[in-house]
This record gives structure tokens, C-alpha cells and sequence, in this order.
């Protein structure tokens, strides 16, 4: 029973002592992996697995150095392996054993893309100055791209993380002329463009007289699904924006579109 239970806590003890470490990198980037220590002598045998499989090998005077991948490179010196344009079948883990002894440090590579510029989405669709309460979220397809955290900045203030979706009410933030979300993960951030505060006091949405009529397109029935719809000035030719700009473009009809919508189909407001 005692040497059972010696046995265990040897077993125990060298679990501790090993670790793992994570290590993000661009889908297409590269990634330099050390021997963690580096070793007190000269290697004369080292071999660096991907999961089970051998990736690279080397054996003084016995085995020339051998590359399972087009896109490594060992250096026999100090034990480091490079690699290059990873890839998501890449991605996993990477384990070394150096003069007949396994390394305590692994490495757990992940592969992910860059996040997308965000866009700033509010709801409701009618939010104006005369909300209470609207709904502000950082829109973007982070797809590939995770861990994603957001980011928000009012007017000219700091950046403060919080979750995608920001509730804003017009108590609070009456006096903000502008919203901006930002996307960061480990390889990459972005910042979206500016949004006019529609709970802004001193810029209510305003008619001059002339008709500012907008439409929605079939395939944005469903505003969960797409937010694309369409706008004229008069009796111009419509054009497609996205709806959460409509107030921008009332501020501001010269304004430029994203190109003719075609057959708009469902009237959604005239103004």
C-alpha cells in the first residue's frame, strides 16, 4: 500500500511540474517554438512531435535532420522550431524531447484569423432622440476569429471593454454625439466607424421639406438576419444603405450609397 501511494504522488508531482502553454497565431502566419529550459549541454538528439506524430528528428552521427513539413525548420543549436504560413490543420499540440529527455513545457498552438472591421448596429430601428432606451451591438463575423472581446468609446473618451451588446438610455447618454466599438483577439484588433448618437439632445432627426423615403428589401424582413435596405431623396433613383445609417443620411443627403437597389418590395417609412 505504501509504495502505491509513492507511486502516485511521483505521478502527481510530475503532472504539476508540467505545463502547457497556449500560443495564438494568424491563420497564415508563423511561429517560433524554444526549448523551455534551454538545456545545460550541447543537444546531440532531439525530435519535436505534432500531437503523437514525430515532426522533426535529429540524432548526432546517426540520423540526419528529417522534416515531416514543408514549412519547418529546426535549428539543431538551440532546439528552436519554426514554422511558417500556419494553418488550421496545424493547430494543436506540440511537444520536444531533447538528449533522451521529454521537455516539461508543451505548447498548445491555436490558429485563428484576424477580427473584421465592426460595424455599430442599434435597436430599435426607430431609436431616436425621444428613446428612453436603445440597444447598441458590435457587429461582425468573428468566425475563425475567437477569443473576441469588444471594446466601447463614447464620444472622445476611453476605451472601456464590456460586452458586444451596450445598452445606452437618453439620461445617461443624451449628451454623447457618437459610439465606436472596437474587436480585439490575441492577433489582431479593429475599430469600427463612428455612430451618430440617435439619443443625441441637440440633433433630432429633422425634415426639410423635401420626402426622404426608405424601403426594406426582401431579405432584410428578418433585421436579426441583414440590416441592408434602401433610400431616395425625392424622386431619385434608390440606392442601398444600411438602415442604421438612415438617420446619417437624413443629416446628410449627399451622402453616398453602396449602389442601386433593385426592385425594392416592402415600403418601411417615408419621411
Amino acid at each position: 500500500m505504501g509504495e502505491v501511494l509513492v507511486v502516485s504522488l511521483l505521478v502527481l508531482a510530475s503532472l504539476r511540474s508540467a505545463s502547457t502553454e497556449e500560443m495564438f497565431i494568424r491563420e497564415g502566419g508563423h511561429v517560433m517554438l524554444d526549448l523551455r529550459p534551454a538545456p545545460s549541454d550541447p543537444i546531440t538528439s532531439i525530435q519535436w512531435k505534432f500531437q503523437e506524430s514525430i515532426l522533426a528528428d535529429w540524432l548526432k552521427d546517426l540520423l540526419p535532420l528529417a522534416h515531416n513539413r514543408n514549412n519547418i525548420k529546426l535549428d539543431i543549436v538551440s532546439g528552436r522550431l519554426s514554422m511558417e504560413k500556419m494553418t488550421k490543420e496545424e493547430e494543436g499540440v506540440y511537444s520536444v524531447e531533447v538528449n533522451n529527455n521529454v521537455q516539461k513545457v508543451t505548447y498548445n498552438v491555436l490558429v485563428i484569423k484576424d477580427v473584421p472591421k465592426p460595424e455599430v448596429w442599434i435597436a430599435p430601428l426607430k431609436c431616436s432622440h425621444e428613446s428612453e432606451q436603445c440597444t447598441l451591438s458590435c457587429e461582425g463575423d468573428t468566425t475563425g476569429a475567437e477569443p473576441v472581446t469588444y471594446s466601447w468609446k463614447t464620444g472622445d473618451g476611453e476605451w472601456k471593454e464590456s460586452r458586444r451588446d451596450m445598452p445606452i438610455t437618453r439620461k445617461e447618454h443624451g449628451d454623447v454625439k457618437s459610439f465606436t466599438c472596437k474587436m480585439k483577439n490575441p492577433v489582431s484588433e479593429e475599430e469600427s466607424d463612428p455612430l451618430p448618437n440617435r439619443l443625441f439632445r441637440e440633433m433630432p432627426l429633422e425634415s426639410s421639406g423635401v420626402r426622404y423615403e426608405a424601403v426594406l428589401i426582401k431579405e432584410v424582413l428578418n433585421p436579426v438576419v441583414s440590416s441592408w435596405g434602401c433610400w431616395r431623396l425625392g424622386a431619385g433613383p434608390w440606392t442601398e444603405w444600411r438602415q442604421l445609417h438612415l438617420d446619417v443620411l437624413l443629416r446628410d443627403p449627399e451622402q453616398h450609397g453602396q449602389g442601386i437597389c433593385r426592385n425594392p418590395e416592402v415600403k418601411f417609412n417615408t419621411f
